[in-house]
């Protein structure tokens, strides 16, 4: 299930901060990942976010990601992936991003540095046992990371917008910043757990690559309440599709 991460964390969108809402922390969410072969649902990875404080910038917290293939299912593809992002609580823009990708045999970290005074990312590419390259990416505004972007928008009005409302976000993905926007669907009713969610649901533009097939090919649904919590995402991708369900016994999330 390649990039299962990817899927799970390509959630939300950008919007003025001046919509900000003030949301109860969340210090672990747990997410059972599925692959779609036919008409069978299998069981295939998880991914975890937690967060925490930053030690080197006393101002920021920490947010980590971790994805990666089941047992049983690492015959067919093996991935471990890690994400990690400090990032300042009220403007959600990162002070550093890394990613470090395992998923079978391609192997590669990226690590990123933000300098807002010259508005440029620095970073370094390590393909391991072929190359190490740096890169410095000229900024835009409001540019934020796989995983600052998210909690981000947890605390977006959504209940300002209307369905088809389409809204831009600017993401550094792999050393190149991208364009893209998230549309709006509308509130839907769906269960995780035993429990029925009013939700609002997105369907994000996708970036096409060896995973996704590029444009609105995947959909959100964040919990309607004050926790702003991703319940649930499905994507199609070049071969079957995929999705990821929160795993309410293992999360901790709200007061």
């Amino acid at each position: 299930m390649k990039r299962v991460i990817a899927i799970i964390i390509v959630l939300y969108t950008f919007f003025p901060l001046s919509a900000q809402q003030k949301l109860p922390p969340i210090e672990k969410l747990v997410y059972t990942g599925y692959y779609n072969w036919g008409i069978i649902w299998i069981r295939a990875g998880l991914v975890e976010f937690t967060m925490g404080k930053s030690e080197k910038y006393p101002e920021a917290v920490l947010l980590n990601a971790v994805g990666y293939s089941l047992p049983s299912w690492d015959w067919v593809f093996k991935l471990r992936d890690t994400l990690t992002s400090e990032f300042h609580p009220d403007t959600f823009l990162p002070y550093e991003f890394s990613r470090k990708a395992h998923e079978g045999n391609y192997h590669k970290t990226f690590d990123y540095s933000f300098d807002y005074t010259n508005q440029k990312a620095y970073g370094v590419i390590n393909k391991i046992g072929k190359y190490i390259r740096q890169d410095t990416i000229e900024l835009l505004p409001e540019t934020y990371d796989m995983l600052s972007v998210a909690w981000m928008a947890r605390g977006l009005d959504f209940d300002k917008l209307k369905p088809k409302d389409t809204l831009p976000i600017k993401i550094l993905i792999d050393s190149k910043i991208y364009n893209l926007y998230i549309r709006y669907l509308g509130v839907e009713k769906i269960k995780v757990g035993k429990k029925k969610w009013d939700s609002y649901v997105f369907s994000p533009l996708l970036v096409e690559g060896d995973v996704f097939k590029g444009g609105e090919n995947m959909k959100i649904w964040v919990s309607k309440d004050e926790n702003r919590v991703p319940l649930m995402v499905e994507a199609k991708i070049l071969v079957g599709s995929v999705k990821g369900i929160l795993d309410l016994s293992e999360s901790k999330f709200g007061d």
